[in-house]
């Protein structure tokens, strides 16, 4: 077989070319050598991390930036921009840990670089310390009349009630989330459920639909998620800015009135709306039923104890109960066999996965230990609320128009502060 020159010439150039554009291809990331900070270093919340590092590449460099992530590499805070140039390149950022939310633990610099067709990311650990969570404020809602309620608050040194926000209508519930620094109060017959921020500006408000039954019937809040029961039969799940993130619907006539949340499950009381029959239900994630059980008493305060376990307080025929709602069996038992003291029970609040506090119509608070018995913990207090701060270790004891917080190990009061209105509910407001 014979070759012309031209031929041979052009498979020639052909083979050089080839090999020429295979020796140039592109097939690594940047490299990136940190400096600082150095490992494991050690920074406050607020502080600023000087961030230097190196960046090398054999063809070009397009993006670099600085973000930083938790120890399963999820981003946690903003991502900072480099200015690149042709490599090698040097990285010199100032990076502020300004998220209040940010808490103590194990985080990692992360610096991602990338040459337009690959990228790569290097990692250096530091150790952050959190702000020291802080109570700010109490907030109080009250009200002289069903058609107002007033939002007030104690400020840290609970030297005076400063008023803060009066909205029209009734009251159900007040909740604060602290991430967002944002209070919510919610309505029943005429009040509106609303999401307000603490300079006192409501950014928004969903209406009641006035009628001869309650509109919204069931409340609870806690810190990013907000549950709103109706007579219409449904629970709405709300986030901070009062998107609908839940949807739950209750048994045909039946309605909900006391909520909580159960690792992941909501747990809710439902009442018949023609007869006295009463369910307790638990609902997936999803909003869907998962089961329910038979209820004879009417529940004053729904305590989780743990993970699958959740304390029902309330009355049967005006006398006290205390039931265990065993979420993974259905069972609802009572853990206390033996009778309460004559009366209803007001109030309850968790301490702790076994202790907590009963406020009782005698004028008598208890305490309540699980696996042991009742005692009494303080007398001379009809406690339509009780609350617990868990940061400073205070039990919040409301009162029609008084509020008492006592050390709860001492029981010794270390504030009280007078209300001239029938307080309704408080509720805590922490830096972050």
């Amino acid at each position: 077989m014979r070759f012309s020159l031209s031929a041979i010439t052009c498979f020639g150039l052909f083979f050089l070319l080839f090999f020429s554009c295979k020796k140039e291809s592109d097939e690594y990331g940047p490299v990136v050598t940190i400096y600082s900070p150095f490992e494991n270093q050690s920074f406050s919340v607020y502080d600023t991390i000087l961030v230097n590092a190196s960046v090398t590449d054999e063809t070009n460099i397009t993006a670099v930036s600085v973000s930083l992530v938790d120890i399963n590499y999820i981003p946690v805070h903003k991502s900072v921009a480099a200015e690149v140039s042709h490599p090698p390149m040097t990285v010199d950022i100032l990076y502020p840990l300004d998220n209040i939310h940010l808490l103590c633990g194990k985080y990692y610099i992360m610096i991602t670089a990338s040459d337009g067709k690959n990228d790569s990311r290097t990692f250096c650990p530091v150790m952050i310390t959190a702000v020291p969570k802080q109570l700010k404020k109490v907030f109080v809602a009250t009200n002289t009349s069903a058609s107002q309620t007033n939002i007030s608050y104690i400020d840290s040194t609970f030297s005076n009630l400063y008023p803060f926000k009066s909205m029209s209508g009734d009251f159900t519930g007040l909740s604060i989330t602290s991430y967002d620094q944002r209070v919510f109060l919610c309505g029943n017959y005429n009040g509106a459920f609303s999401g307000i921020d603490t300079e006192g500006n409501v950014k928004f408000s969903i209406s009641a639909i006035p009628s001869s039954a309650p509109y919204f019937t069931g409340y609870f809040g806690e810190d990013k998620k907000t549950f709103v029961a109706r007579h219409e039969e449904t629970v709405k799940g709300y986030d901070n800015s009062g998107q609908v993130i839940y949807t739950a619907h209750a048994n045909s006539g039946y309605y909900v009135r006391k909520l909580i949340m159960n690792n992941g499950f909501l747990v809710a009381e439902e009442k018949s709306k023609t007869s006295s029959s009463k369910v307790l239900v638990s609902f997936y994630s999803t909003g869907t039923a998962e089961q329910q059980v038979a209820l004879s008493q009417d529940v004053v305060d729904l305590c989780e104890k743990d993970d699958h376990n959740v304390f029902v307080f309330g009355n049967n025929s005006g006398q006290g109960v205390i039931q265990l709602y065993d979420r993974l069996n259905n069972n609802l038992w009572e853990p206390y066999p033996y009778p309460l003291a004559a009366g209803a029970i007001l109030s309850a609040v968790r301490i702790n996965e076994t202790t907590y506090l009963i406020g009782h119509s005698n004028g008598t608070i208890y305490k309540y230990q699980y696996s042991g018995g009742v005692t009494t913990y303080l007398t001379g207090f009809i406690a339509k609320r009780l609350r617990y701060d868990e940061l400073n270790d205070q039990v919040y004891i409301v009162e029609s128009y008084l509020i008492t917080a006592v050390d709860f190990v001492s029981k010794v009061p270390v504030h009280i502060m007078s209300s001239g209105e029938n307080i309704l509910d408080i509720s805590f407001l922490y830096n972050r």
